[in-house]
């Protein structure tokens, strides 16, 4: 057999093995052997890291390689979803005002015109959270995306490992947060957002736990959201305890509610009185979800909400807890607590939000 022909039948059989995988690219043999590895790497990610231990059984977080820009968002894998998350700061007042009266629609109208995207987006969040009454109220905007093969595809043939899913899923969630915030009838209105590093993301998901926790963020190489114990025996709360410094342990108890009533807004459900069932001087958080539902002739965006409330005891919790069934009926809502699962319904809602309810249509 003379070389050229020898060649020419190493390089055909590969190609042969799999009829949805290109032969080798203008690069050569080691180019294509490497876009096999890391298309494979990929493709078996999500499953790798929902087997992760972690204490709420959410299916394991995976942190992606920092973005090369600035205003890039962190980009973190959700392997128990599939899904690749972003988040960005927006101001407070968006879940206030006149024009809050329609939030819900304008976020839906969004989703269905970004699903087709060649990185689909799955849902949004817009969570606040609110420290008690010497603390600062903060609001923050998480977009989901399918972790789809062609995503996989895209990124195999943009550059090896995991850099080329970080490229394409970056571009995708910073036109997303331009949409968010843009004006006009193609945007949602939601003012400027400030992409989170993963130091300031890993610090949100630490001050949800601990809301005492305060400023202080994570070392490098920690991951300081990952609670130290959590105790769910108890059906109306549970307790987490964590590091809220080098060695000094705290200890928080949280209790979740679902939206089970919704007030009616402008066009629809009222998404932003949400954010107005955690009344003031009670510590916890809110969380506004808009994904799509619906058989897949006929998906539709759909709406969830949840109501977070945070205590130094369980008896703080108590009160909170009436608090907050009061205010939501003063406002033609009604929220139920999801009492004996309260660690899971912490977990899936803040700030994941893959939900434990089935979804209210949007309009």
């Amino acid at each position: 057999m003379n070389p050229q022909t020898q060649h020419r039948d190493t390089v055909a059989r590969p190609a042969a093995r799999s009829a949805i995988t290109p032969g080798p690219a203008p690069g050569g043999f080691t180019l294509w052997i490497r876009r096999r590895r890391t298309r494979s790497h990929l493709l078996h990610l999500p499953k790798w890291t929902a087997r992760r231990p972690e204490p709420f059984g959410i299916g394991g977080l995976h942190w992606l390689p920092a973005p090369t820009g600035s205003r890039d968002p962190a980009l973190f894998l959700h392997g128990g979803a599939g899904t690749i998350l972003a988040v960005a700061e927006i101001s407070p007042a968006v879940m206030r005002g006149p024009e809050a009266g329609d939030l819900g629609a304008r976020l839906g109208e969004m989703l269905v015109a970004a699903g087709s995207s060649p990185v689909p987006l799955t849902r949004l969040q817009l969570l606040c959270q609110v420290p008690g009454p010497a603390g600062r109220t903060r609001a923050y905007a998480v977009a989901g995306f399918a972790y789809t093969a062609e995503l996989v595809s895209q990124a195999t043939r943009f550059a090896q490992g995991e850099r080329g899913l970080t490229a394409i899923a970056a571009q995708a969630a910073g036109e997303v947060f331009a949409r968010l915030s843009a004006n006009g009838t193609g945007g949602a209105r939601l003012g400027p957002l400030v992409p989170l590093d993963r130091n300031a993301v890993t610090a949100l998901l630490g001050a949800l736990i601990l809301p005492g926790r305060g400023a202080i963020g994570p070392r490098p190489g920690e991951n300081a959201w990952q609670p130290t114990e959590v105790d769910a025996t108890a059906p109306r709360s549970v307790a987490i305890t964590g590091l809220v410094g080098p060695r000094q342990l705290s200890s928080w108890w949280h209790a979740t509610s679902w939206v089970k009533r919704w007030p009616r807004g402008v066009g629809g459900l009222d998404a932003a009185a949400c954010s107005a069932f955690l009344p003031p001087g009670v510590s916890g958080a809110t969380s506004v979800v808009v994904g799509m539902a619906g058989p897949p002739q006929d998906r539709g965006p759909a709406i969830a909400g949840y109501v977070t409330v945070s205590g130094h005891d369980a008896a703080e919790v108590e009160l909170a807890r009436v608090a907050t069934h009061a205010a939501a009926e003063e406002r033609d809502g009604f929220v139920e607590f999801c009492d004996r699962r309260h660690h899971l319904a912490f977990a899936h809602t803040l700030p994941l939000a893959t939900g434990l309810r089935a979804s209210a249509p949007v309009h």
